[in-house]
């Protein structure tokens, strides 16, 4: 049995009149940005405001933490005010944190349903990939999943003042902890019009003063992915022998006399690359 890995849609969505002229004669492609968001928004920001590209839609990953919804709300309101014709998603995995291996695993499931989900009910023809953001644990794991699942880019962002940008966010942390308050959409969008200028200047730093940085990725094929998929759960008996004992190292099988097992640990791997 052939089991699809990538299905396609083919819908479209137009981009709203007040789309840039810049990008006009992009209107009909749609690209996605996913990011973990961690403590730093303008992680995020700048890669959409530096990467030179028209960006149809943003799906932001979060955690429960307080700090990381307010900065949510904060980040969203000073997209749709820059960019308002950018969709914004919000997605919650629904843990305070990724500390656990299980909830590691959870999160990288969590991750590749929003890359199908942008490809199938959205109809993107480009995913990129936003590493600057979350744990350092979610980015590798989501550098991975965008490989197995054929993003079309993975990319971190590197502040040339880091420091100066820390300080500043912490300056204002507090009035960005007010967004978290914010029950609507216009709520957080009149706090975010009371110090604009402040909040532009933290969201949005001059290009000069931040690289994009587009990791290298070497995307695995589909024919590859669906062999190992369909062989790994008929006890490897259709692996050779170089990727049976390189699954067995890694520790996704097991050898167990001269029969060889799927591992939890396996199990869990599969399943993020089937969407289970």
């Amino acid at each position: 049995m052939i089991i699809p890995l990538f299905p396609v849609s083919v819908s479209k969505q137009v981009y709203p009149l007040n789309y840039p002229i810049l990008y006009r004669e992009a209107y009909k492609m749609k690209t996605a940005v996913i990011a973990p968001l961690g403590m730093t928004p303008p992680a995020v920001s700048s890669f959409i405001d530096g990467i030179g590209e028209p960006i149809s839609d943003i799906v932001l990953i979060i955690t429960g933490h307080a700090a990381v919804r307010a900065g949510a709300a904060f980040l969203s309101a000073g997209l749709r005010r820059k960019y308002p014709y950018l969709r914004v998603h919000i997605e919650d995995v629904g843990y305070d944190d990724i500390s656990t291996p299980e909830e590691n695993f959870d999160f990288m499931t969590f991750t590749a349903r929003q890359i199908r989900r942008q490809r199938q009910k959205f109809g993107c023809d480009k995913i990129y990939l936003n590493i600057a953001g979350g744990r350092k644990n979610m980015c590798v794991s989501l550098s991975l999943i965008g490989q197995i699942l054929q993003a079309d880019g993975v990319f971190h962002i590197v502040n040339h003042d880091v420091s100066l940008m820390n300080e500043r966010l912490e300056l204002f942390r507090s009035k960005i902890m007010a967004f978290g308050e914010a029950v609507t959409p216009e709520e957080a969008d009149a706090l975010y019009e009371a110090g604009c200028d402040d909040f532009d200047h933290i969201l949005f730093p001059r290009r000069d003063r931040y690289e994009i940085i587009r990791i290298p990725t070497l995307p695995y094929p589909e024919d590859y992915l669906q062999y190992i998929v369909q062989n790994i759960y008929d006890g490897a008996a259709g692996l050779t022998h170089a990727d049976r004992d390189l699954f067995v190292r890694h520790g996704i099988l097991e050898q167990q006399g001269s029969r060889f097992e799927l591992t939890p640990h396996g199990e869990r791997f599969i399943g993020v690359i089937l969407g289970r």
